[in-house]
C-alpha cells in the first residue's frame, strides 16, 4: 500500500506535466488543447480551490459534496464536445464516460468491504483502471479529460449511493484531485504506449513486406 499525504500526487503530476510541456512535449501530452485554454482554466481552478464552497447536488444524499472548482471543470469539459464530431461519436464518448463512472464506483464499493486484495493501492486502483480504459477509448486529450472528469464525479457519486449513506465524499478535496490526476496521467501514458505500438507494428509490416520482395508504388 502506498501512503502519501493528500494532494502530493496532484502536485507531483502537475509539476511533471508542466516541465514536459515547457520542454517541448506538448504535441505528445496535449496536442489538441491550446496553451491559453490550459492556463486560463488552471488559474481559475487554483484561484477557487482555497475557498470552502461546497454544493450538494442530490438533496436526498447530503453526504455528497461537490466543490465549486469541480463544477467549473465540468462546465469546461462540455466545451470539448463542440466541433466537427457527429452525434454518434459524441454519444460514444458519453457512453464511455458512463462506463468509466460505473467501473470507478464499483471498484470503490468493492474495496470498501475489505481492501486486502488490491492491484497497486486501494485508493489508486479505481483511477488507474479508469485511465487505462480512457486511453483505450480515445486518443484525443480533450476527450480523455472530459471522460475522466465526468467519470470521476459520477463514479464517486455512485459509490456513495451504493453504500447507502455510510460513506461521505467531498468531490474536490485533495484526495479526490489525486485520483483525478492519476487517471489523467494513466490515460495519456497508455495512449502514448498504444500509439508507439501501432507505429512499431506499421514499420515492422513495411520491413517484412520489403523482405518478401514487395516494392513501394
Amino acid at each position: 500500500m502506498i501512503c502519501v499525504n493528500p494532494g502530493y500526487m496532484s502536485l507531483l503530476i502537475m509539476i511533471m506535466m508542466l516541465i514536459l510541456i515547457a520542454t517541448g512535449w506538448k504535441p505528445y501530452l496535449a496536442p489538441d488543447i491550446s496553451r491559453r485554454t490550459m492556463v486560463l482554466v488552471g488559474i481559475l481552478i487554483i484561484a477557487i480551490m482555497p475557498f470552502s464552497i461546497w454544493w450538494t447536488p442530490l438533496p436526498e444524499y447530503t453526504q455528497i459534496k461537490l466543490h465549486v472548482s469541480v463544477c467549473l471543470l465540468l462546465l469546461a469539459s462540455l466545451l470539448t464536445f463542440k466541433g466537427s464530431e457527429d452525434w454518434s461519436y459524441k454519444g460514444y464518448l458519453a457512453l464511455c464516460a458512463l462506463m468509466i463512472a460505473v467501473i470507478w464506483g464499483c471498484v470503490r464499493k468493492i474495496y470498501s468491504f475489505d481492501p486486502v486484495f488490491y492491484w497497486i493501492d486501494p485508493l489508486w486502483d479505481a483511477p488507474i483502471t479508469a485511465g487505462l480504459l480512457c486511453g483505450a477509448f480515445t486518443a484525443q486529450t480533450k476527450h480523455q479529460l472530459s471522460m475522466i472528469i465526468w467519470g470521476a464525479v459520477l463514479g464517486e457519486t455512485l459509490n456513495t449511493v451504493l453504500q447507502a449513506g455510510t460513506y461521505a465524499v467531498f468531490i474536490g478535496s485533495l484526495s479526490w484531485w489525486d485520483s483525478f490526476w492519476i487517471a489523467v496521467a494513466t490515460a495519456r501514458l497508455f495512449s502514448l504506449i498504444l500509439k508507439a505500438i501501432r507505429r512499431g507494428l506499421s514499420k515492422l509490416s513495411v520491413v517484412l513486406w520489403h523482405m518478401k520482395g514487395g516494392r513501394s508504388s
